[in-house]
């Protein structure tokens, strides 16, 4: 896979260089805009497969060859960059016996064998998903807006939309999403209970695809997750965790472990471009055992949510520095 990144004025210019550098196929992993000299930084990934014919010559012509780590070597700098991340030992252990079965010498792509090997990457389909999404997480995870980008998404797409929330009880909370969809065109539904929400069965059936934003809840109370479950049930829709990244890894994994009792089975990550410790995005998906779907980069409704993979959550992982000579700095001291 390669990454590259690109700088423009605007994030509109800057996605231009992506797609006529990588096009279509290109992997949007971070977006970020430097407050000192206004320029938006757009990092983006590609398959060598999907690389344009002549990007991919220049590639297997370009650059020298860099010197190998060996095996001990790579532990030991990939054991401090997960420490970096804040990730607890034992599973920062799991990773590097993982990386301990790859002889890959690169740190990043060793790394992301490992990632392969422990977390499912799942992406939302809005073409293909038959059964209604309900984004739930804890409060201020970023449901709301995480339902308005698959909306956008899914509208963008040609596809028929039914839309709902279900966060009534909150100050704001259904207003917030209905300032979205009003700019979409579509008509946002509210329901305060999962008899309400039943009762829009038919339109939910007739939509090419549902979308319902759930109320915050706490994953420690039976009540709470109690009631999130009667509204998936009540239209047989899939609960997907909504998790908002930087959160303490720990806390992350216990929180993924309860709503994957209550049937969630992949999680959406949110505010990937506010963080840049990652022990909350690889906690829950190795301990929690939820599939990652998607990633949220920036808070722009319109661009959607990103996919991502091993090797892009890898890159995103390991400093953007020389890892050789990181790795010997580390070592001599």
């Amino acid at each position: 896979m390669r990454l590259r990144t690109y700088t423009a004025p605007t994030t509109t210019e800057a996605m231009a260089l992506v797609r006529r550098d990588m096009g279509d196929n290109a992997i949007i992993v971070s977006t970020r805009i430097d407050e000192d000299d206004q320029l938006c930084w757009i990092s983006a990934a590609i398959e060598d497969d999907d690389l344009p014919i002549t990007d991919a010559a220049n590639q297997a012509s370009a650059g020298e060859d860099e010197p190998e780590m060996d095996p001990q070597t790579r532990r030991q700098y990939l054991r401090q960059v997960l420490m970096a991340h804040g990730l607890p030992e034992h599973i920062l252990e799991q990773l590097l016996r993982d990386t301990d079965l790859v002889s890959e010498a690169d740190p990043a792509l060793a790394l992301a064998a490992a990632i392969d090997l422990g977390i499912a990457f799942k992406p939302i389909d809005v073409r293909q998903q038959r059964r209604p999404l309900l984004l739930s997480g804890i409060p201020g995870a970023g449901k709301t807006i995480t339902s308005a980008k698959l909306c956008a998404h899914a509208r963008f797409a040609g596809r028929s939309v039914f839309v709902a929330s279900c966060d009534t009880k909150r100050a704001g909370g259904v207003e917030q999403l209905r300032a979205f969809t009003d700019i979409l065109g579509l008509e946002l539904l509210s329901a305060d209970s999962a008899d309400t929400l039943a009762g829009h069965l038919d339109a939910i059936r007739h939509a090419d695809i549902a979308i319902i934003d759930t109320p915050g809840v706490n994953p420690f109370d039976p009540d709470d997750m109690s009631l999130l479950r009667g509204l998936a049930e009540a239209v047989d829709g899939e609960i997907v965790l909504v998790m908002a990244a930087g959160a303490d890894a720990m806390e992350s994994a216990e929180t993924a472990r309860a709503f994957a009792e209550i049937g969630a089975n992949r999680m959406i990550i949110s505010r990937l471009d506010l963080t840049r410790r990652l022990g909350g995005i690889l906690a829950p998906a190795l301990i929690g055992r939820i599939a990652i779907a998607n990633v949220s980069v920036n808070p722009q409704v319109a661009d959607g949510l990103s996919q991502i993979n091993p090797v892009s959550l890898a890159h995103l992982i390991i400093p953007d520095d020389d890892p050789y000579e990181h790795t010997q700095q580390k070592v001599a001291q």
